[in-house]
């Protein structure tokens, strides 16, 4: 996810292209500096309002999200950039539907990459098989055996958690996720709407700037 917010109207444009070259590099500076200044703030207010709406795991999550000035074009102003590294979670601030099949794991979060490692180890060792609950819906099982015991084991503590089992028998069948045909995620971040709001705050910060450039 990337949102860019310029405060670029050509007449601003058109005052630093006549301004003196000592001058200009002043105003430049005066400028990014109250961009920084604002970044600051902008980029705990974004990474508070992800924590809040999402489910954060890992801290290193919310370093994701960044806001900072972007000031390498010696013609332009200046420009603060508020976003994220992380591409899909822009679907978090619009919503929308992920049509493909995909395995969901059931009764907790796992990482992606572990998720993906865990199953495909408990397919070589031949022990995961869909079936179809009376639900209707299909779902990955494993079978509690000892030569698994390393790559079930998150999904164990999880399943007697949610089930309440204080113990799994051996060979005792585990639910490890649902195959799901699509998934539809509902708008839950307003990144935009944040940085927009503090948008009159940023430009009186640079027109104080402005103002100190002698």
């Amino acid at each position: 996810m990337k949102i860019s917010i310029r405060i670029d109207s050509a007449a601003a444009q058109a005052q630093l292209r006549r301004w003196g070259g000592e001058f200009r590099d002043k105003v430049k500076k005066a400028v990014a500096k109250a961009m920084a200044k604002e970044a600051v703030e902008i980029k705990t207010d974004v990474r508070d309002q992800v924590a809040s709406q999402l489910t954060v795991v890992k801290k290193t999550f919310l370093k994701g999200f960044s806001a900072y000035v972007i000031d390498k074009d010696p013609s332009r102003l200046p420009a603060l950039y508020v976003g994220s590294r992380i591409p899909w979670v822009g679907m978090h601030e619009k919503g929308g539907t992920i049509s493909a099949k995909m395995l969901i794991p059931l009764h907790g979060r796992v990482g992606r990459k572990r998720f993906k490692a865990q199953i495909a180890e408990l397919m070589r060792g031949g022990n995961a098989y869909f079936i179809k609950n009376a639900k209707g819906n299909v779902v990955l099982m494993a079978e509690n055996i000892k030569e698994h015991d390393r790559p079930l084991a998150g999904f164990k503590r999880r399943y007697r958690k949610a089930e309440g089992i204080k113990r799994l028998k051996r060979g005792a069948d585990i639910p490890i996720a649902v195959l799901v045909p699509r998934v539809m995620l509902k708008k839950r971040l307003d990144i935009e709407r944040l940085v927009v709001r503090r948008i009159p705050r940023l430009a009186a910060s640079i027109e104080q700037q402005i103002r100190t450039v002698g």
